[in-house]
């Protein structure tokens, strides 16, 4: 799952390319926030209405998890119905992936 919750971070724009992403959920997984996430998220806009005033990695962290449940369910939602636009530029992403690690 860490792979497909890497490729949801990309899309995203909560990471640049795949080997971040992935280094980012593990960090999150296991209660950090490694320092380039948070540069990243600080410029997001929609983080910063979410968890309001300044980002911090402690407000991030619970955000970040959350969000990973949500993700879950749409990635899901994607594998089911690969036609969805979303779910087919998703679907890129992994491939993509995938395909630079073989």
């Amino acid at each position: 799952m860490d792979i497909k919750l890497a490729a949801w971070m990309v899309q995203k724009e909560f990471a640049e390319n795949m080997d971040d992403a992935i280094g980012f959920v593990r960090a999150v997984k296991d209660g950090s926030c490694p320092d380039a996430l948070l540069n990243i998220l600080k410029k997001n806009m929609d983080v910063m209405m979410e968890v309001g005033g300044k980002v911090t990695a402690e407000k991030v962290l619970p955000y970040l998890t959350e969000k990973f449940k949500s993700a879950e369910k749409l990635i899901a939602f994607w594998e089911a119905n690969p036609k969805d636009t979303n779910a087919v530029f998703y679907h890129r992403r992994l491939a993509e992936y995938n395909d630079s690690q073989s």
